[in-house]
């Protein structure tokens, strides 16, 4: 089979600048606010060891010899490194992690820092994959047992547990539809509507290209974005090329079908600083969050100024959700002292994690996503009015009410009392009012005096009875709350407030 010319580009070391930096910056508050990287999993600090119990069974590809234990792997020669345990060799996963990471290797290989990928399959297998997708055999050991993967703690894929041993490919299968399979739903559909906010993946002389489709999306759609159908059109790709070689890629064992796979990045002291583990199919790490940490400057182990990830997140949406979720999380632990002032106005919803009942029943992972469409949040903090609302081309639909800002909680209580529907400028709004916010704000005035109080002669009148937002940062750029369902949010600025209340004064 020919090989394709790989593009050899250094554009991922851009990138590396703020995402996940030691960044000084802080916001005009005066405030700074620092952010600790993810503890490191205690089974996976003895990875070394667990390799050398498994060597007998790990073969390198290139040499098509067992290796001889994790110090000819990890010698420690001052290099950082980055470790794949890719999953099976005939899963969309591995396809398209080797895929992309043979576009960062010269970045890598520019900055001495060192690849070594496992995979599940035979050593033919791996010929065959590293041939595919031009992932160098010398950087591929691989093993037709799951004992390493175990020893690791990597998931074993849906239906281990049963009392019934599946077969492998009815498992694959379950787990395609995202049952016992956390996230892959949402990844699949992500991959048909693209993103204005990210890179494109089919680009010229890229390794992942698919050149008769890159240059119709080109002249149809635009480049310089990911465009609609385009990750779609490129797993589409990788499985036609997958099923016409299933023979020669699939492992002997069906139920290594589904076994998952994660993760490293390794500093200089050969020390674990980042550490992934995959929830289900589609969950592999991409190889650009393991760029940035293997090529970041200064200690990867450093705490990260949480201000200015959030203010990139908001101007790009473009930062690794981890990171916005670790520095949300981060400031709500500081106890910043949110004032109802510094909420007026209008804010666009940039992220979120969604309630604590979404992300265990809709298939979503608990870092939280950058939300798809425009929705917006309005705050009238002079007149206590609510606006929130999604448009979607000319389609409006939002709805008002009021709120009650209690200042000791840092919360925003609110209901809402009319909802509207409109198109261009025709917007036609209906009463929604039940009737119960007027006892609670003659409630709350009475025994709080409006301060946060919380008061017992009147269930009703409780902090948190109605939906509410505790808000945990908020200054020119952003704000950021945590929802009545448990979730994260962040919002970014957009302008004055406009609710019912501007409405009637215009």
């Amino acid at each position: 089979m020919k090989k394709k010319s790989v593009r050899k580009t250094t554009s991922t070391s851009v990138e590396v600048r703020s995402a996940i930096s030691d960044a000084s910056s802080s916001s005009s508050t005066g405030t700074k606010i620092t952010a600790n990287r993810r503890k490191i999993r205690e089974v996976a600090k003895n990875f070394r060891t667990f390799i050398d119990e498994c060597k007998s069974e790990l073969v390198s590809v290139s040499t098509k010899t067992e290796i001889t234990g994790s110090e000819a792997l990890f010698p420690n020669d001052g290099k950082r490194t980055v470790v794949l345990f890719m999953t099976q060799l005939a899963d969309f996963d591995s396809w398209e992690q080797a895929k992309f990471i043979v576009d960062d290797l010269p970045a890598l290989e520019a900055k001495n820092v060192n690849v070594v990928a496992f995979g599940l399959g035979s050593v033919s297998a791996g010929e065959q994959f590293c041939e595919r997708t031009n992932f160098p055999k010398d950087k591929l050991i691989v093993t037709s047992s799951s004992t390493l993967y175990r020893k690791m703690e990597y998931s074993p894929g849906f239906g281990d547990a049963l009392p019934v041993k599946l077969p492998g490919m009815a498992k694959l299968l379950l787990m395609c539809a995202g049952i016992g399979s956390p996230g892959t739903l949402k990844t699949v559909i992500s991959g048909y509507f693209g993103s204005k906010n990210k890179p494109p993946v089919l680009v010229e002389g890229s390794n992942a290209d698919v050149p008769e489709v890159r240059k119709l999306m080109d002249m149809t759609l635009g480049a310089d974005y990911l465009r609609p159908f385009e990750m779609a059109t490129l797993r589409l790709a990788n499985m036609t090329e997958i099923l016409n070689n299933w023979d020669d890629l699939v492992c002997e064992d069906d139920q290594l079908l589904v076994q998952r796979g994660g993760s490293m990045v390794l500093d200089e002291s050969g020390e674990i600083v980042f550490d992934h583990v995959d929830p289900g199919i589609l969950g592999y790490c991409s190889p650009k969050r393991l760029t940035q940490f293997a090529l970041l400057e200064g200690d990867p182990k450093a705490p990260f100024d949480a201000i200015s990830v959030m203010h990139e997140a908001c101007e790009t949406r473009n930062v690794n959700v981890e990171d916005v979720c670790d520095a949300i999380a981060a400031c709500e632990k500081s106890k910043f002292n949110v004032t109802g002032d510094m909420l007026n106005g209008e804010w666009e919803l940039i992220y979120t994690t969604g309630t604590n009942k979404n992300k265990a029943n809709v298939n979503r992972n608990g870092d939280g996503t950058y939300f798809p469409i425009k929705a917006v949040q309005s705050f009238d903090i002079q007149n206590e009015r609510i606006r929130n609302g999604v448009y979607v081309g000319p389609i409006k639909f939002f709805f008002d009410g009021p709120f009650i800002w209690r200042q000791k909680l840092k919360m925003l209580e609110f209901t809402f009392t009319k909802c509207s529907l409109g198109v261009g400028s025709l917007v036609k709004g209906f009463d929604i009012d039940d009737g119960k916010w007027d006892a609670v704000k003659q409630t709350e005035e009475k025994t709080t005096e409006g301060q946060g109080n919380i008061a017992k002669s009147s269930q009703s009148s409780k902090p948190g009875a109605n939906p509410f937002f505790k808000f945990v940062y908020a200054d020119e750029k952003c704000i950021a709350a945590r929802g009545r369902g448990g979730g994260l949010a962040m919002w970014k600025a957009v302008g004055p407030p406009k609710t019912d209340f501007q409405d009637k004064s215009n």
